[in-house]
């Protein structure tokens, strides 16, 4: 049996970390090109009113789905199931989410939209997930979200589902 030398050996750990380092810039590409977590999503950054003037008469329904850390017991909820969205017109609605313990909680959402290869489509204007939220104890807050359907979006966009998991952050929030 023929020995391994000790560079070879001592190769595997160096590998082993370079590819778990690699897995965090991989991931948000397999994201983006894949649509998983609605990492390819578009934010307008324009002026609203060329939204709502883009004579696009495109329509889909945009159902709404929540879903709080199952380690945590706080109420989090949209504010309506579901809402037909019509290209370059805005659509406000809101999420609430209830903080029942004597501490405020900071929160981040993460978005997803399915189906993914259609996440492109949702434009977020406002959005709650774009920043940490701060709840304060036993209090019950709405969380804003304002979103249209974009002019691009193909006749065979007639449905997408937008859905937030909410986790707390430790960087700023109490602990639990």
């Amino acid at each position: 049996m023929k020995k391994m030398s000790p560079w070879k050996i001592s190769l595997v750990p160096v590998l082993m970390f370079g590819f778990g380092f690699a897995l965090v810039p991989l991931y948000d590409v397999f994201c983006e090109v894949t649509g998983l977590n609605g990492k390819n999503f578009e934010v307008f950054t324009g002026d609203k009113t060329t939204l709502e003037n883009s004579g696009n008469h495109q329509t889909a329904v945009l159902q709404f789905l929540a879903d709080a850390d199952s380690r945590d017991n706080w109420h989090f909820k949209p504010e309506k199931k579901s809402m037909e969205l019509q290209a370059g017109k805005l659509m406000t609605t809101y999420y609430e989410v209830t903080n029942p313990y004597d501490y405020p909680v900071t929160i981040q959402a993460v978005p997803s939209v399915a189906p993914g290869e259609w996440a492109e489509y949702l434009v977020k204007i406002e959005c709650f997930c774009f920043t940490q939220q701060v709840v304060p104890a036993h209090s019950k807050v709405k969380l804003p979200l304002q979103v249209t359907l974009s002019a691009k979006a193909p006749k065979e966009v007639n449905h997408l589902s937008l859905s937030y998991r909410l986790y707390q952050s430790e960087s700023l929030g109490g602990t639990f």
